[in-house]
């Protein structure tokens, strides 16, 4: 018997020095992990407290054991780790100073931190910000509303990847967002930013997480309802079909008339690659019966999903819709792309109309058209993924 007391004390010291070592706190290995990245050093940081407490709500419904992490970068502080738990928030990391948190460095300091502080079996990432698709940073002269558009007193939205501490601001494009996330470290991804459901987007980042909840429109700056779907969020196999309906039906059955907008997504993220290759088909297939089909496209007979008065995110399916229509694709085709999209986008809904915006077409996706008007996108649109494995490597749109 002494012996084996001995042994328990003996134990006991060991972890309680393994916990004390280097200051920092013991944590045990949880099943789930939510981390919340919030970079919000910009016109959103109210939206982020108001976020966080939503997650506080949640959380007294959370699975045992399970843990919601979140950094918040805000104006005018110092960017902060957190635990989001039912009685409040526990400050795990404060950095010394701000820094850039759109930047592929603090993404990954703020990942491999979180890992260190909150092992577990399984994460899932919530990525909280402004955001604006594939579109490159300096690409500002797209950014303006139509003036029908800025009178009506819409809700204000978001986007991801902003950070207006930096001089000038800080930005993520496409590429160093795919840089940034570690492949395997996440089960699904969650966007509650404006934009995210493209094509062009969702490629970059096929090899890094299954499953992708998104919006290919705008996302109102409220964001997702956290007081709702947390709990969902932390089980071991959460059901993000329901996360998804649970979003859809907070805005669509909103009291406000003007904050019923909404669209969200459901992408695996394993299709993607079929996709692609659907969409390549349906390319070349265009082309070889015009080459200029997509140079000189008329936009306006396509779906937009932004509100800017000059238009560069369309609804997926208006554009192998109108190629159809004007004879470049034989309906096979076209339906086999359908099919794929079918398989690849396994949950969408939409309200009739996003701010002011009517939705008669909404297949879950946006995809951009490399107009010959768009030559300044189009450079750009070069270097991204997706044109690289949809278009034709002598389609010269934009040289």
């Amino acid at each position: 018997m002494r012996t084996t007391m001995r042994y328990i004390l003996l134990l006991a010291l060991l972890v309680l020095w393994a916990c004390s070592k280097d200051e920092e706190p013991c944590y045990p290995h949880s099943p789930r992990v939510v981390v919340a990245y919030m970079a919000g050093d910009n016109n959103l940081s109210g939206y982020g407290w108001a976020n966080l407490d939503a997650m506080r709500q949640g959380m007294a419904s959370a699975p045992a054991g399970s843990r919601m992490i979140a950094y918040l970068d805000t104006p005018g502080e110092n960017p902060c780790l957190m635990e989001v738990t039912a009685s409040g928030t526990n400050v795990l990391h404060t950095w010394s100073g701000p820094h850039n948190s759109a930047s592929v460095a603090t993404v990954r300091e703020v990942l491999s931190l979180v890992r260190r502080l909150a092992p577990a079996d399984r994460y899932g990432l919530v990525l909280w910000s402004h955001g604006l698709a594939w579109m490159p940073s300096w690409a500002t002269g797209y950014l303006t509303r139509s003036k029908g558009r800025m009178a009506e007193p819409w809700p204000p939205t978001k986007w991801f990847g902003q950070d207006t501490g930096e001089n000038p601001a800080g930005y993520l494009e496409t590429a160093d967002l795919a840089e940034a996330i570690p492949a395997g470290m996440f089960d699904w991804i969650l966007f509650d930013a404006c934009f995210m459901g493209s094509a062009e987007v969702l490629y970059a980042l096929r090899d890094k997480t299954p499953w992708v909840v998104c919006s290919p429109a705008e996302v109102i700056a409220d964001g997702f309802p956290y007081e709702k779907i947390t709990a969902e969020l932390l089980k071991a196999s959460p059901d993000l079909r329901s996360v998804c309906e649970t979003y859809y039906r907070h805005y669509a059955e909103n009291p406000r008339p003007e904050y019923r907008s909404a669209t969200v997504s459901l992408v695996g993220t394993a299709e993607l690659e079929a996709l692609a290759a659907a969409t390549a088909s349906v390319f070349e297939a265009a082309l070889t019966a015009d080459p200029e089909a997509l140079a000189d496209m008329d936009l306006d007979r396509l779906q937009p999903l932004d509100r800017y008065r000059r238009h560069f995110l369309f609804d997926a399916g208006s554009v192998t819709g109108e190629l159809e229509a004007r004879g470049l694709v034989p309906a096979s085709l076209a339906d086999t792309w359908r099919a794929q999209l079918a398989r690849t986008v396994v949950y969408e809904a939409h309200t009739p109309q996003m701010l002011g915006l009517a939705l008669t077409e909404c297949c879950g996706l946006s995809m951009y058209v490399p107009v010959k008007a768009y030559a300044d996108l189009n450079g750009y649109y070069k270097t991204l993924g997706w044109w690289s494995r949809c278009y034709p490597a002598e389609h010269a749109v934009g040289r």
